[in-house]
């Protein structure tokens, strides 16, 4: 072993070693003498040291005595190690990696070509830096399957297309001919109308002649007949080749009133102003007494409505009996028969149960021979004449 120069001391200066002992220079000798098989193979020479010089050489590859010592302390011996011929160390390389067979060096640049056709390029331009530099090579066949995913992408966007285009072109011929004069309404005809204005049935008329039996609207004509009053219900249909049929469901009138401009207000059994008319009706029951001035299609006070469901409510055996209702202030309501008898049914609450006394007290007893029956509590009482 020897030691670098350190600018100071010069390259002749050696190690001095002393008092080697016998396991040192056993292990020594194993060292650089290889197995143990071959102790005799490595020659250990102890040599008398100077004052100028101490040496202990050791070469195990050429046999020659490398010095080891320090001129400044005096060795008492040297030890040198010498190998002989033909034990030398095989310093031959070891056989290349199969791995990197593929691998071909040019200069400092080494190409390996992988299992997908791609090259990885080694630059080696220094000894203690490696660049490794990635010349990737596209596989021909992933670009084929790209361009072949493209073009089918591009079929399918062509077809979809295509087929939407065909799809709305025939609509278009179906809307058009269904719109045709071949299928115009020529004939409409209205059914169950009785009040139903004039007006109405021409406007609805206009509304549905010349459109054809499947494009014609028919919601806009029946919000167009429900506008009238009379008009509870309406049901329109289209009949091939050229119909229409318009089906009115009417409201009921109950009874009337008078209003504070003096005209008639007809009701039905929900209380809905029917009608404004100037004379007076004969066909339905009279509610006397003076009520609000209201306009057709609107709906009358509770009272009114109370009257118009009791009237509703009356059996024949008494309907043919009366003469009129009549609201006293506070919104009592009384009912006058045509033998001139009262019954007062007070709050229009609870009727139902009230007019059941009345029937039951009716069949009893001649209504002839009453003049007053109140049945406002509940309980009936009775004033003969």
């Amino acid at each position: 072993m020897t030691r670098r120069d350190d600018g100071e001391k010069s390259n002749d200066e050696e190690i001095a070693i002393t008092e080697v002992s016998a396991e040192v220079l056993e292990e020594l000798s194993h060292l650089f003498g290889g197995t143990q098989g071959d102790e005799d193979s490595v020659e250990v020479v102890v040599v008398e040291a100077t004052d100028e010089t101490s040496v202990v050489s050791a070469d195990v590859t050429t046999g020659h005595t490398v010095a080891i010592g320090k001129d400044l302390t005096p060795m008492a011996e040297v030890i040198s190690l010498i190998s002989e011929p033909g034990l030398e160390p095989d310093l031959t390389p070891a056989p290349a990696d199969p791995l990197l067979t593929p691998m071909s060096q040019r200069g400092d640049v080494m190409e390996v070509v992988d299992d997908r056709g791609g090259t990885v390029v080694i630059v080696d331009d220094e000894m203690d830096r490696v660049v490794i530099v990635d010349e990737d090579r596209p596989d021909p066949r992933f670009e084929e399957r790209q361009r072949r995913h493209k073009r089918r992408e591009r079929l399918r966007k062509v077809k979809w297309f295509k087929l939407t285009l065909g799809i709305s072109v025939l609509v278009a011929i179906v809307l058009g001919v269904l719109a045709s004069p071949l299928f115009a309404i020529r004939n409409v005809v209205f059914e169950g109308n009785v009040y139903t204005s004039a007006q109405t049935i021409e406007d609805v008329t206009n509304l549905l002649e010349g459109t054809s039996v499947f494009t014609a609207d028919t919601s806009a004509a029946r919000d167009k007949v429900l506008e009238d009053p009379w008009v509870s219900e309406v049901r329109i249909t289209t009949d091939f080749p050229g119909s229409a049929l318009v089906e009115v469901a009417e409201r009921v009138p109950v009874v009337w009133y008078v209003g504070e401009d003096q005209r008639a207000r007809v009701i039905d059994a929900r209380g809905f102003i029917i009608a404004v008319l100037e004379g007076w009706p004969t066909k339905y029951l009279q509610v006397t007494g003076t009520g609000a001035s209201l306009e057709a299609g609107s709906f009358a006070d509770d009272v009114y409505r109370a009257a118009a469901q009791l009237v509703l409510a009356l059996p024949d055996e008494i309907r043919g009996r009366v003469k009129s209702l009549e609201l006293a202030g506070g919104g009592e309501l009384s009912m006058i028969l045509k033998e001139g008898t009262i019954v007062r049914f007070g709050p229009p609450t609870d009727l139902q149960n009230k007019l059941v006394a009345v029937v039951v007290l009716f069949r009893r007893q001649d209504p002839a021979t009453l003049l007053v029956v109140d049945v406002s509590t509940g309980n009936p009482t009775v004033q003969v004449r």
